[in-house]
């Protein structure tokens, strides 16, 4: 390898780039997009939750429950006396839950043989298996509360587990990493991932095909210049490209949606260069087996993208997945790529996870390297 030629070659690529405003585009300001409107847009926490909430009789204890949904930032609570009327706001979808309190709501409580039913709409059932939970949480708490002011004045009222009252058993689980349940701490590192295959294999994958289908590469055939050379000045410059998105992205995780960094200042930067290369790789592969934009692209989104999206763990826990699909993400190497950043984001050097998933990561980047080096860039029938 001549590094003179390399040196070249770098800085006619840097000048392409430089006059490809579409490829700025993608390396810089699509970064800042996809955080804003996924970071904001997408969220697993439920939040504003239309609840009716049936009361027969207005006691102390109805009026000091309704008021700690109605504190709560989870629930928007619609009033009501009448069970037919919280059944037909559950049915007409104005409301998503309904709590019917019952007849004697006090004596009831006093005697511990209290009843309370809640009706859900299921049509999403993760979704109402997480309302039920928030609206457990929140009479649990409420409940418990009556409780304790009912034995301070001498009554022995103990309310059953199966009527959603306190028990004997007092837990207090402690969420580890995640302590406010911010689903935009999960999705953050997730985004990320996206936006590296974006600038690594989508738009690698496009300019190399590009400069097949203009020509652009025939004055390189007859040059000294060796394939090897050619390839490297192709990533560089899109490396470069990378890591600037990357620094963005970091900035926008950090400083606009408060994502903790617990992992040393350079572990991140280290396994995003190594899925980076990774990425630029298979561009590069992609680009050399199809020399035609349209194709390459089309194959890069199959191949990248979409995996990327459905198949990393981002999205869905992979455990949940069918057992074909569990070993179909084993071969993605996005999949790597999220557990190592959601370790480095918010649990912190754990160096066992950090250098496997690194390891991994480079055993990728190395087979498409190899793949990319046998299609000879200047082998036009390569």
């Amino acid at each position: 390898m001549n590094f003179s030629r390399l040196a070249t070659l770098i800085v006619k690529e840097g000048k392409q780039l430089l006059r490809d405003p579409f490829s700025i585009i993608l390396g810089i300001l699509l970064p800042i997009i996809m955080l804003l409107i996924c970071g904001f847009g997408m969220s697993t926490d439920i939040r504003n939750i239309p609840l009716a909430i049936v009361i027969p009789e207005t006691s102390k204890y109805t009026t000091q429950l309704v008021a700690r949904f109605v504190a709560s930032d989870y629930f928007d609570v619609i009033l009501t006396h009448s069970s037919a009327e919280g059944e037909r706001l559950v049915k007409n979808h104005q409301a998503d839950a309904c709590l019917f309190l019952p007849q004697k709501f006090t004596q009831k409580l006093h005697g511990g043989n209290l009843q309370i039913m809640i009706a859900i709409n299921a049509s999403n059932p993760s979704l109402a298996y997480t309302k039920e939970s928030y609206i457990k949480a929140v009479l649990l708490s409420g409940l418990n509360s009556d409780q304790t002011e009912l034995l301070s004045g001498g009554t022995n009222a103990f309310l059953s587990e199966s009527s959603l009252a306190g028990s004997i058993l007092d837990l207090k689980p402690r969420l580890w990493f995640n302590d406010a349940n911010v689903s935009a701490f999960t999705l953050i590192p997730g985004i990320i991932v996206i936006i590296m295959v974006v600038v690594g294999a989508l738009l690698t994958s496009m300019v190399m095909a590009r400069e097949y289908e203009q020509g652009n590469l025939e004055s390189m055939f007859v040059t000294p210049m060796r394939s090897s050379e050619i390839l490297l000045a192709k990533m560089i410059n899109n490396y470069l490209l990378g890591m600037i998105g990357l620094g963005i992205s970091l900035l926008m995780a950090h400083f606009v949606f408060y994502v903790p960094i617990r992992a040393s200042w350079y572990v991140i930067p280290l396994g995003s260069s190594v899925f980076l290369i990774m990425a630029l790789c298979m561009g590069l592969l992609i680009s050399s087996l199809t020399k035609n934009q349209f194709i390459a692209v089309e194959i890069a989104a199959f191949t990248t993208f979409l995996p990327s999206f459905l198949l990393s763990g981002f999205l869905f826990e992979i455990k949940s997945m069918p057992i074909l699909l569990q070993w179909i993400t084993v071969f993605v190497p996005a999949r790597y790529y999220v557990d190592f950043l959601q370790t480095a984001f918010l649990v912190g050097n754990v160096w066992p996870n950090i250098i496997k998933n690194i390891g991994i990561l480079l055993v990728f980047a190395a087979v498409f390297m190899f793949l990319a080096k046998i299609k000879n860039p200047k082998n036009l029938e390569g």
